[in-house]
């Protein structure tokens, strides 16, 4: 399932020195909200990793002038810092800090750092595969 437009939204992208900053609204009334807990709604870790691997999906998609399919044959590092919340932080910075294609253009490795106003809440580390 995609998570863009379900359960978050883009609404911004900066480019500086080759580190790409996506701003993101989560979207509170996402389904996935209401069972990752009712009343007390939690971004699950795994849509937190999801939202990393479409947003390179599209940062690659730009960048080769073509759509761009990636599944994530390793998790190399993942740290969740702080709990984020749809209630409590309404934009995230996906910072993609570093992304590198192999020679033949079938393997991507990418570190990507997720910010709440300049609070760091996650570190991941993801080995992915065109497909």
């Amino acid at each position: 399932m995609q998570l863009k437009n379900n359960i978050y939204k883009i609404i911004g992208k900066e480019d500086e020195s080759g580190v790409v900053d996506y701003t993101i609204q989560l979207i509170p009334s996402c389904f996935i909200y209401q069972a990752h807990f009712p009343g007390e709604p939690i971004t699950p870790g795994v849509c937190i990793v999801q939202i990393g691997k479409e947003l390179i999906e599209e940062l690659l998609a730009e960048q080769t002038s073509k759509p761009q399919t990636l599944e994530i044959i390793k998790v190399k590092n993942v740290k969740f810092l702080s709990v984020i919340s749809p209630n409590e932080t309404k934009q995230l910075v996906y910072q993609v800090k570093k992304m590198d294609l192999s020679e033949d253009k079938t393997k991507v490795e990418a570190q990507v750092v997720v910010l709440s106003e300049h609070k760091t809440m996650a570190k991941i580390s993801l080995v992915m595969q065109c497909v």
